[in-house]
């Protein structure tokens, strides 16, 4: 008897599924289904073998199903080191696909390539309040209650202590670049938010910064593409003190406003003024 594996989707399994949660009776309820359409009686302890494949198909059913929901509607920030400069572009175009602007930039001192994949569909930009600054930010602004986009305390000579700022990621041919060489110091999760600590050393670069090392602490939601990043020349304890202190929440405000014809555009993250 040959069964497709799609018809034992279709039957054994909600159509629309969610990443969330180790759900284990769903897991239970995948594998009895499976079973039943298989005509495979409860398993006895001498038939181990066969029992172990049987669980093995409805585990990969499960997983594949879990990964095919995830991947539409969930997003991804890859991170590549590089060595190497990188070249990108700013590109606008007109509805038609016609090419209205172009600009090539160059970042000679490239040390992490950030990029992202996700659904076509849009969010709202995020903002954020601070429940704690190490010091008063002295660039960006407050509604009344405390929200905004930006904050920043620039400091003075070399130092840029903290820079804090939220926005939406984009799929596709929108990078973010990190100078400078980059080490990963750890990485952790914080409920809806996967955080990821960085440093790195300016002192070999090609071109000239102000300051010798930055560090960063980026808190990424894969649910809403949403990137908050807290960057700055103080020490990695103190942005990360900051970043456990922010409140977000959705602004209501669209992402991206103004900005429906770039169709590439690369930037980059490290601390800097004006």
């Amino acid at each position: 008897m040959q069964i497709r594996i799609s018809d034992l989707m279709d039957e054994s399994c909600p159509e629309k599924i969610e990443l969330g949660a180790e759900d284990r009776a769903m897991a239970r309820r995948v594998n009895a289904l499976v079973m039943q359409k298989l005509n495979i009686a409860e398993p006895k302890p001498r038939r181990g073998k066969k029992t172990v494949r049987t669980f093995l198909l409805a585990a990969a059913i499960a997983v594949f199903m879990g990964a095919a929901a995830y991947a539409v509607s969930g997003w991804f920030m890859n991170m590549k080191k590089t060595d190497e400069p990188v070249i990108g572009y700013w590109r606008a175009a007109d509805a038609s696909g016609k090419l209205t602007d172009e600009q090539k930039i160059v970042f000679p001192d490239a040390g992490m390539i950030l990029s992202y994949e996700g659904p076509k569909e849009r969010t709202n930009r995020p903002e954020f309040r601070c429940w704690y600054l190490p010091s008063e930010a002295d660039f960006g602004y407050t509604d009344a209650e405390g929200w905004t986009g930006y904050l920043s305390d620039s400091g003075t000579g070399a130092e840029i202590p903290y820079i804090v700022g939220a926005g939406n990621v984009r799929a596709g041919n929108f990078k973010t670049v990190i100078n400078g060489e980059v080490t990963v110091v750890k990485e952790e999760d914080w409920d809806d938010w996967h955080v990821t600590f960085l440093t790195s050393d300016y002192t070999n670069c090609r071109g000239r910064w102000v300051y010798e090392r930055a560090n960063f602490v980026l808190l990424f939601n894969a649910e809403k593409g949403w990137l908050v990043t807290v960057t700055g020349t103080d020490s990695l304890d103190t942005l990360e003190h900051i970043a456990r202190e922010l409140e977000i929440r959705d602004s209501g405000e669209p992402a991206f406003s103004g900005e429906d014809n770039m169709v590439e555009s690369i930037g980059m993250i490290d601390p800097g003024r004006g």
